[in-house]
């Protein structure tokens, strides 16, 4: 039997309140924008941006350890591999995480768009944390650049455009800001990811900034503190590359708003901080 509308807000709430309770310096001003949305885009639009992100958000913070392992799965790489399988076939919903997902796609079809492309390229960004989480294991540069900015980068922007009513084919306008953005949260989040096993930092990088795993502890070391820096310059050169791209392409005043409060200016504020 099929959720109503009104639990589907139910479990929303609660997912926001969980997320303002542990991670609220975070999520904040985040959260209450997102509900302002609404106003500007249509209610089907609103109503699809606050469950499509709360259904990420769930499956990421489960990933993460922020919220328990459902009682039914017996890993993490399972939860999510389930939730890729289902994505594709959403057919006979377990648990709530497959009805807010056929919720979304419902609710996408109404405004005539279709996610599942993204979905997948989304989930399976988190599929690659779910296989690594606790681990330490670190990638090369072309690994992480596959599941972080092909995956999650392009399955996010492409969304994003299609909820604005945006050509998705405008993604490499906008790939500058997602790869921007996705190294202010590696720096952001740099303590919480070590915590929990996840080394963001490529091979590469080890070898140039002459990093040892001893350092990873300490985001203070010298050493990590050259790749901060290394990584926030990479970020402020690539907001000025999204700015340049952006005020020679076509997109409209909802997105050019929302650009600079939501992603412009929080990670530049972090970079430019990080650098003196």
């Amino acid at each position: 039997m099929m959720i109503s509308s009104d639990n589907y807000r139910v479990i929303r709430e609660e997912i926001y309140s969980h997320m303002l309770k542990t991670r609220g310096s975070k999520y904040k001003w985040f959260l209450k924008g997102l509900k302002s949305f609404r106003y500007f885009m249509g209610s089907a639009r609103g109503e699809f941006l606050e469950s499509y992100y709360t259904l990420m958000r769930y499956v990421d913070d489960v990933v993460d350890g922020d919220v328990e392992l459902p009682f039914r799965y017996r890993t993490k790489e399972q939860f999510v591999t389930e939730k890729i399988e289902f994505s594709q076939y959403p057919n006979d919903p377990k648990d709530n995480v497959d009805h807010l997902m056929i919720y979304c796609f419902e609710l996408a079809d109404s405004f005539g768009e279709n996610f599942s492309e993204e979905t997948i390229n989304i989930l399976s960004s988190m599929l690659f944390d779910a296989k690594r989480i606790g681990k330490r294991q670190i990638f090369s540069e072309g690994e992480l650049f596959h599941h972080f900015h092909l995956l999650d980068v392009r399955g996010t922007i492409k969304a994003a455009l299609k909820v604005f009513e945006e050509n998705s084919e405008k993604y490499n306008l906008l790939k500058p800001l997602g790869l921007a953005t996705r190294i202010y949260y590696n720096l952001r989040d740099y303590d919480e990811d070590i915590r929990a096993g996840f080394v963001n930092i490529p091979i590469e990088d080890f070898d140039r900034f002459k990093i040892f795993p001893n350092d990873l502890e300490n985001k203070t070391s010298p050493n990590v503190r050259k790749w901060f820096n290394d990584q926030s310059r990479k970020g402020i050169n690539l907001l000025s590359e999204h700015k340049r791209r952006v005020s020679n392409g076509d997109l409209g005043l909802l997105v050019r708003m929302t650009l600079p409060l939501v992603y412009e200016r929080p990670a530049g504020g972090y970079f430019r901080r990080i650098i003196k």
